[in-house]
């Protein structure tokens, strides 16, 4: 009887943890290597809601209009030195944001090591990626 009792009770509590887990709200989404286009969000607001473009490397923020409605601008990146080594029909970037805040959002080309970090203007507010100093 406290056998079943036990083994009962571990039962109802892995079949709880299942579920529970299923039920986890996701943030984002991991989308497979090859494609194209993603959507990233860091934890720090609807503001760092980022569209990339994995093949150009060109990067959208998401904004709202003066109507409510949402549209993805462009985000500046500014130019490097380096010479451009993608390939038109494969994934040549990648976007990665970290926990620790905005400031530390990245743009890598994946095929060159150049990295650029997410910037705001103090002025203007407006984003905009710059290259890291000791780039490749």
């Amino acid at each position: 009887m406290m056998k079943s009792l036990i083994i009962t009770l571990a039962l109802i509590s892995i079949v709880y943890q299942g579920y529970s887990q299923d039920n986890y709200s996701h943030q984002f989404s991991s989308a497979p290597e090859t494609v194209r286009y993603e959507i990233v969000q860091s934890d720090y607001g609807a503001r760092y809601t980022l569209k990339i473009d994995k093949y150009s490397g060109k990067v959208f923020q998401l904004v709202s209009t003066d109507d409510g409605d949402l549209l993805w601008e462009s985000i500046l990146v500014l130019d490097n030195t380096k010479p451009d080594e993608s390939t038109w029909d494969k994934v040549n970037f990648q976007l990665f944001t970290s926990g620790l805040g905005p400031r530390f959002t990245f743009l890598l080309n994946v095929n060159t090591g150049t990295t650029w970090q997410l910037m705001e203007d103090t002025e203007s507010k407006v984003l905009f990626f710059s290259p890291l100093k000791g780039n490749p």
